[in-house]
């Protein structure tokens, strides 16, 4: 197939997504018939490992689609065609302007909030899992929110943006200790319960320093400052002896996949957003910068001494702090819910190495990339297309990276594989197997990774489109 091939199969899924935003003012439908292209008016049953409160049902979520607006811009420049990035600014001119009036300023995206299409409203990921649910729509970031996302936003409505890094403070609990939940109420000015649990992340942390960077910046205000240092400080102590971070920070003792676990793969998140945001920081706050900098050194180094082994393909997500004893690797294929594909690390890793240098973290993407090469696509297995978009873009990444051609003819041996799979149609199944379109699995990240891979085989030296790393 050649690039010219997968670039129209690309536009052709993009026009329908584009066609099928016409009557919601330019918001991508959340889930979508293969066949008609309608929005679906019931939700289909969740995939194994897919959780329906995390799912959109018509609706619209603008963290599940940054990937392909992203993808968008760079084919209007690659293609001349403009009515791409008009689309792409439609989408998120309207998300800035209608979308984000909510009671703290938190937007409904992410992992748990959605724009109801139909109801021209919130919607809450927690109805479609309990209808009698009575709490409001939670905020959880899902994913980072990258810099031009915020420019966009910025651009079309910067009180939005100024009001979202406010509503952030409604993460951090009451009380002491210092404590921050990665849930937060969109709707309702109350902060979350202290519980037998933290929920506090460290990816989350480091997406909300970026966050804040982002508005100190564009605002100079001085709150926004000290909610980073806050936060950049509110790790460090809690990192043990090699630099690893646990999945959060207090858990009860009886909870086996969280008390007394480290997460390599969040303390590398939290790095990779350190070093971005140290990036925006670097004129107006190089002291801080500095510190970041070097902070996120100890969290990589702390990554990749984990008890990970490249040889035989083990990457680890979670192991015991004390012993580190393996709790969970990262699969290939067939991620689930809380258990990431390894390329969604591999891909942060890359991030990171791109701002370091640091050769450890592109051999440890290597090696995640070379089982993308050899490694079978499960039959019978519901993939996410998140999977199969991430591990395509990988390929690409190293190929971008290194220009060792292994990578590219691997890539495009995967992506011959993948457009049968996922794209035999006019629009990508969600997941392999499966008879509908669904954002919340990542279909975005499939066609980035495709438009990618074709873009950098026709000009490496010069691909208008980047990276994706907001996976992390």
């Amino acid at each position: 197939m050649k690039p010219e091939d997968v670039l129209e199969k690309v536009c052709r899924s993009i026009d329908i997504l584009v066609n099928a935003s016409e009557r919601h003012e330019g918001l991508f439908p959340s889930l979508l018939d293969l066949t008609t292209h309608e929005m679906l008016p019931e939700l289909p049953s969740a995939i194994d490992g897919q959780r329906n409160g995390d799912r959109s049902h018509q609706g619209s979520n603008l963290i599940h689609d940054q990937a392909v607006l992203k993808t968008m811009y760079a084919l209007s420049k690659a293609l001349d065609r403009e009515e791409y990035a008009r689309a792409a600014d439609r989408y998120i001119r309207r998300f800035a302007i209608h979308c984000t009036d909510t009671v703290t300023g938190l937007f409904p995206w992410g992992e748990h909030a959605f724009w109801h299409l139909i109801e021209d409203k919130i919607g809450n990921g927690a109805l479609l899992s309990n209808p009698s649910s009575r709490g409001g729509a939670i905020h959880d970031h899902l994913r980072q929110a990258p810099v031009w996302v915020w420019e966009k936003l910025y651009e079309y409505n910067p009180g939005c943006v100024e009001r979202f890094a406010e509503g952030l403070d409604y993460h951090w609990k009451d009380g002491e200790p210092l404590e921050y939940s990665r849930h937060a109420h969109i709707e309702a000015e109350t902060r979350p319960d202290r519980g037998d649990r933290s929920c506090d992340f460290p990816r989350h942390g480091g997406f909300y320093i970026l966050d804040w960077s982002f508005a100190y910046i564009k605002s100079g205000r001085t709150d926004f400052l000290q909610q980073i240092h806050r936060m950049v400080d509110y790790w460090w102590p809690k990192r043990d002896g090699e630099g690893l971070l646990l999945i959060e920070s207090r858990s009860p003792e009886d909870e086996d996949r969280f008390y007394n676990v480290n997460a390599p793969g969040q303390t590398l998140s939290l790095a990779t957003s350190l070093l971005e945001s140290a990036m925006l920081l670097d004129e107006k706050q190089p002291e801080l910068a500095a510190k970041m900098r070097q902070r996120a050194t100890v969290y990589i180094n702390g990554f990749l001494v984990a008890p990970h082994d490249l040889e035989k393909g083990i990457f680890v997500l979670a192991c015991k702090r004390d012993t580190h004893t393996l709790v969970d690797a990262m699969p290939i294929w067939g991620s689930k819910y809380g258990l990431w594909p390894a390329s969604y690390v591999a891909l942060t890793a890359l991030c990171a190495y791109r701002m370091t240098g640091d050769e450890g973290l592109l051999r440890w993407s290597e090696s995640v990339g070379h089982c993308y090469l050899r490694e079978p696509f499960p039959p019978n297995v519901a993939v996410p297309a998140m999977d199969s978009g991430l591990g395509l873009s990988l390929l690409a990444d190293l190929y971008d990276l290194t220009g060792e051609a292994l990578w590219i003819d691997g890539g495009w041996r995967l992506a011959g594989k993948l457009i049968r799979i996922y794209l035999d149609g006019d629009l990508p199944r969600g997941a392999a197997g499966i008879d509908w379109y669904e954002s919340q699995m990542g279909p975005s990240f499939l066609l980035h990774g495709l438009a990618r891979m074709a873009l950098l085989s026709i000009e490496r030296n010069h691909c208008p489109l980047e990276a994706d790393y907001t996976a992390r």
